[in-house]
């Protein structure tokens, strides 16, 4: 039951990518504003998003370099005050349609800067996680924010959207690390933006193909196109191999390096990644997880139990750890540690599973023959 990464960059993105600027009425601690992120996220709380971003500082970050006149950065900030609420709705309801649980883990700093990490864990399809770091400023708002699945900060961002924007060729050549771009390359740039924006993710990772070539040749080009490129399995594996090839030694890209590594077999490769992951945020139930998944990949099963249950140490209510553990028992032929496994789970979660279902179901037909099973069947009956 190996749970590979997901790209998700758009739902927290989208969510949040046009801002309002909002005085609160306490100043909440990073960690305050984490937990109210995390609320906010799993009860579609859009007031509480709008309250919590700092308009002003996110503005500022988004047009440093951009020599916009007064004018413009005045009409710039009241198009992103209209848009707001309707972009946070937009984005709470693609995370709703993902079945997102957000969860706030802890605070940190980064570049002098103090975030709250808030991981988001997808439900549907697929799933997947996505680890997202909240800029607070001195008054307990939100500045800007680092998506790990991007890469790369939302005014980085948000800068390219508005120079496309403002028609301002020079802003995209400098942002874009070439000499210039032409109206052409401007019109693509902004045909990208506006599938994005309305979620055509198809439409838009075809448009990243019209970009500059120098632009084209950069990590930032590189993580934008494997963090969209999630509706389709085929463009998913060969954005993530063209990232691989060229930036894989970058401790940046190593979160979306795992799913990579795991579709190659490369298990040890993959548990290097998400090593270097974790000494970044830090340890939660998903990096031991994560851990757990590639050491059952690679075979080792009495390590990949030792990292489950870390998971769950960590995590008392992270039900991968639970079903890890499972999986690693039944691999690895040992049904004590299986059954033990699913025992843990009904009392953490106050379920009971019918041993005779389970003796009918893949993969438990492999250990519905033990004596440990029949034993384990026995006080269910």
């Amino acid at each position: 039951m190996k749970r590979h990464i997901r790209a998700a960059a758009l739902t927290v993105c989208t969510a949040a990518l046009l801002l309002h600027a909002a005085a609160a009425s306490a100043r909440a601690t990073p960690e305050q504003v984490g937990r109210q992120i995390e609320q906010a996220f799993n009860t579609q709380d859009t007031d509480t998003l709008v309250q919590l971003i700092d308009l002003e500082a996110l503005s500022r970050e988004v047009m440093s370099d951009l020599g916009l006149s007064a004018e413009q950065a005045t009409k710039l900030q009241e198009g992103m005050r209209r848009s707001l609420r309707t972009n946070i709705e937009a984005g709470l309801r693609n995370f709703t349609q993902r079945q997102g649980v957000a969860k706030f883990l802890r605070t940190g700093k980064q570049a002098g800067k103090t975030y709250s990490l808030v991981r988001m864990e997808y439900q549907a399809g697929d799933g997947g996680f996505d680890y997202i770091e909240y800029y607070v400023t001195p008054a307990g708002l939100i500045a800007d924010w680092y998506t790990h699945t991007r890469g790369s900060r939302a005014s980085t961002a948000m800068r390219l959207a508005v120079s496309a924007m403002l028609d301002k060729g020079s802003m995209l050549a400098a942002l874009f690390g070439v000499r210039s771009v032409d109206r052409q390359e401007v019109e693509r740039f902004r045909v990208f933006s506006r599938q994005l924006a309305a979620g055509d993710l198809p439409g838009a990772y075809r448009a990243l193909d019209g970009l500059p070539e120098a632009y084209k040749r950069t990590k930032d080009w590189a993580m934008l196109r494997a963090s969209i490129s999630s509706h389709d399995e085929a463009a998913y594996r060969s954005s993530l191999a063209h990232l691989a090839k060229h930036f894989g030694d970058d401790p940046s890209v190593q979160f979306m390096l795992i799913d990579h590594y795991f579709y190659e077999g490369r298990f040890d490769q993959a548990y290097k990644a998400v090593s270097a992951f974790e000494a970044h945020v830090g340890e939660d139930g998903v990096t031991n997880f994560l851990k757990c998944s590639c050491l059952i990949g690679s075979k080792r099963y009495d390590d990949a139990v030792a990292a489950c249950q870390r998971a769950i140490t960590v995590e008392a209510d992270f039900k991968s750890g639970y079903w890890g553990t499972v999986t690693a028992g039944i691999e690895g032929r040992n049904p004590k540690v299986a059954l033990a496994a699913l025992s843990a789970y009904e009392e953490a979660f106050q379920v009971s599973f019918d041993p005779d279902v389970l003796a009918k179901t893949d993969p438990y037909r492999t250990i519905a023959g033990t004596p440990e099973f029949a034993a384990w069947a026995k006080q269910r009956r």
